[in-house]
């Protein structure tokens, strides 16, 4: 087959089409992974033809360094490894203000939002009230529309450039991986363990999705690999340079440098969009069964 590529592409898309459709509420997390994955697709150029020597539509690897494989590649890859834990597990990303979150649930501020004083406090002095809400300060501020939307859009970019400076330290990491003589496939499964690690140092919860979501995101990354094999037999011996660190080594005729890719994307992409945009993993709803 000319490009083998390509049908590698159109098979990680497949996992995140069926999950699209399964799962409604996790299109808005797949698409937000799948933005924040794009600049990935740029790095062909460190693994081509270094690592692997694929044919690429219209010879664009050669052009412009990367192809509309890398692309196709990339957005299949992130939808299946950033929901790959919250389909297995039956979990969905909630904001992390949302009620339920420990930091709402709080006893001490609870307690401080109840205390008998201060609410016979504010009972008591009617003036203090009625001032505050007469302010004209405060009001001419509610009435300005354009400040509203000002805000909004502040607050609405915030966790892309959270996104973005994540995703410019692991490029920046694998990058000095590279400088430092390590070879590409290891420098960018090292760079998205190490990153990740960091945002799980912020955020404890995110641990065991995490390692849960890797282990799956490896394994259905095999499995397709494996379907791959059997469509294009030979493709990893004559497409795939040999190991530089596991030289020869395969799981069931699939190079391990390619699980190891599976695991660490699926690593970063359940930890990842959680620490940018505010989510935390909850138990989703169930849905309601027809009556009757």
């Amino acid at each position: 087959m000319t490009h083998e590529f390509l049908l590698l592409s159109l098979l990680f898309l497949l996992p995140g089409i069926a999950i699209w459709v399964a799962r409604p509420d996790l299109r808005s997390l797949m698409k937000r992974a799948a933005v924040a994955s794009l600049p990935f697709a740029a790095t062909e150029r460190l693994f081509y033809p270094t690592y692997w020597t694929p044919k690429f539509l219209f010879d664009l690897a050669d052009r412009v360094g990367f192809g509309v494989e890398d692309v196709l590649f990339i957005v299949g890859l992130s939808a299946f490894s950033s929901t790959a834990y919250a389909v297995a597990f039956r979990r969905a990303l909630v904001p992390c203000a949302a009620p339920g979150a420990p930091w709402r649930t709080r006893p001490g501020l609870a307690a401080a939002r109840t205390r008998p004083g201060l609410a016979a406090a504010a009972q008591a002095r009617p003036g203090l009230a009625a001032a505050a809400r007469t302010r004209p300060g405060l009001a001419a501020a509610q009435a300005r529309p354009g400040l509203r939307a000002a805000a909004g859009l502040r607050a609405a970019a915030r966790p892309w450039l959270r996104a973005a400076a994540g995703v410019a330290l692991a490029l920046a990491t694998a990058g000095a991986l590279l400088a430092a003589g390590v070879p590409v496939l290891y420098a960018a499964v090292a760079a998205m363990i190490a990153v990740t690690a960091a945002l799980v140092g912020a955020r404890r919860d995110l641990l065991v999705p995490g390692l849960l979501g890797a282990l799956l995101s490896a394994a259905l990354y095999l499995g397709l690999c494996l379907a791959f094999g059997a469509l294009v037999p030979g493709v990893f011996e004559r497409t795939w340079r040999p190991s530089v660190l596991l030289p020869g080594r395969t799981l069931l005729g699939v190079p391990v440098d390619e699980i190891l890719y599976g695991l660490g994307a699926g690593l970063a992409a359940t930890v990842f969009p959680a620490w940018a945009f505010e989510l935390r993993y909850a138990k989703a709803p169930r849905p309601d069964r027809p009556a009757g």
